[in-house]
């Protein structure tokens, strides 16, 4: 009788599951989010980070586990991880150039870093994506603070264009008029 090596049965049992984490690295990533996100509802950021580090490393181009990771990261205190937050923004951004949450989690991060022209320019390059009066509103009062008055009064009027009752626009409108 003809029997197999118990190495050689072990490598026959795990080659299927090797190939089937290849085939369905998508799906695995998803599900790696999943447990992400029951992390944060159980108050484990940390543990919400790992999962969603797994999750970019089983599928690099998976806008929605980078901005998980990055929104995160910049969520918390430590300058190394808004630093991190940033990179992984700026990283995903390369495939997904377009991906508004990507946009405001690396203006987050500027922002925490002190990078305030960065922010507001991040900021207003979502608002003009997304038509999207936060956006719009975050990077005329980073503009400003950083003493770009044009890009400043651009967003500002955006922001009002964007959505006519958004109050915290109307009344950035009002104070620039005074």
């Amino acid at each position: 009788m003809n029997t197999l090596s118990r190495k050689r049965r072990l490598v026959l049992a795990l080659l299927p599951i090797a190939v089937s984490a290849f085939a369905f690295r998508g799906q695995v990533s998803d599900a790696l989010i999943t447990r992400g996100d029951d992390q944060l509802r159980y108050g484990d950021r940390g543990g919400a980070i790992t999962y969603y580090r797994r999750a970019l490393r089983f599928q690099p181009a998976n806008s929605t586990a980078a901005d998980r990771l990055a929104f995160t990261m910049v969520m918390g205190r430590d300058r190394f991880e808004i630093e991190q937050s940033l990179n992984v923004a700026t990283a995903a951004l390369v495939s997904s150039p377009g991906e508004l949450g990507l946009l405001a989690d690396r203006a987050l991060a500027e922002m925490k870093l002190g990078r305030t022209r960065e922010a507001a320019q991040d900021f207003a390059r979502a608002a003009r994506l997304g038509h999207d009066a936060r956006y719009a509103t975050f990077a005329s009062r980073l503009a400003l603070k950083a003493g770009e008055m044009r890009l400043a009064r651009e967003q500002r009027e955006d922001a009002v264009r964007d959505d006519p009752r958004f109050a915290p626009a109307i009344a950035s409108r009002r104070r620039a008029k005074q």
